[in-house]
Parts: structure tokens; sequence; C-alpha cells
């Protein structure tokens, strides 16, 4: 009965400090939404399908209209990362690239925090991130400040955004993000 109740606590404490979105398990990209540019003007195009086993995110970004990002968007608040220091995210990406974001502010002029992924010509990639390397970010600009463990607590919404400014398409796939 003891090493049952100690194995049950071990158990508990280990996965307590790791959540995991699975895309292709748990549908969870139903509760996800794309966002364009269009809500400023633009005419950047995104959009989103569950697969059997992932989330598709792709679409076309246009400099019209004083354009240029499409993202995806999902609502994190019911969340507590704190205790975590990595995301580890497994992808594939082509065309422009994206960048993973946490915002803290439902409000779009409040900096959000993001970094780059790497394109990877449509390959299946694993890639674990240092959540103490992501930057702040003001309208797009890199501020000097990194998120600190304590800004963890107040995240309302998670997301990947096109981030290169730049006319073209761009597809993602993504099949999973845990944060560890």
């Amino acid at each position: 009965m003891k090493i049952q109740l100690i194995v049950l606590l071990l158990y508990s404490l280990t996965t307590q400090n790791t959540i995991k979105i699975d895309f292709g398990k748990e549908k969870e990209g139903k509760y996800w939404r794309v966002v364009n540019d269009g809500v400023m003007g633009g005419l950047s195009k995104g959009t989103k399908k569950l697969t059997e086993n992932s989330m598709l995110f792709k679409g076309e970004v246009s400099l019209d209209n004083n354009g240029g990002f499409s993202s995806l968007r999902h609502s994190f608040s019911n969340k507590n990362i704190s205790m975590c220091n990595e995301i580890e995210m497994r992808y594939r990406s082509v065309g422009i690239s994206l960048a993973f974001t946490i915002a803290v502010s439902r409000r779009w002029y409040i900096p959000n925090y993001k970094i780059n992924l790497n394109e990877t010509s449509s390959e299946w990639i694993t890639t674990t991130i240092k959540l103490s390397d992501m930057r702040k970010h003001y309208f797009g600009k890199p501020m000097n400040e990194t998120l600190k463990k304590e800004t963890l607590k107040e995240i309302v919404r998670i997301g990947f955004i096109t981030d290169e400014k730049k006319y073209g398409d761009f597809e993602f796939e993504i099949d999973y993000i845990k944060f560890k």
C-alpha cells in the first residue's frame, strides 16, 4: 500500500509539471482561432484545418492596405505554466516564417513575447525552446526584456504569427506543444 501511494504521488508530481496540447489526440485545434490583419484593414488570409493528427494553419500574407500578418491564437488564461522552463513542439512549415507568441493582455497594443521558429522545408521537426529566451515585442519590434518566471502567471493567450512582414504564402502544421 505504501509503495502504491508513493508511486501515485510521484506520478502526480511529474504530470503537474507538464502541460501538453496534442492536436491529434485531443482535437485541441477546435479552440484555436485565426486572426488576420483584416482587423486593421489588411488583406492577408489565413485558415486552420484539423487533420487526423495535427492542425494545419496556412494562407497568404498581403502587404496591401497596410497588412502584413496572419495569426493563430488560443486562450490560455486557465493554465498555469509558472513551474515550466521550456516548450517542446513538433511542427513543420514552408514559406514565410512564423513566431510562437505569448500574450499577457487581451489588448492588442500591449507588448507580447515571441520567439521565431525555423522554417523546415515541410519536414517534421521537434524543437525545444527555453521560455527565458522569449523576448518582449512592441508592434513587432524587439525590446530589451526577456520572459520572466513571474510573468508566466499572467498569460492570457498563446499563438503563432507570420513574422516576416513580406508578401507570400505560408503553411504551418503543428502536432503538439508541451510546456515542461
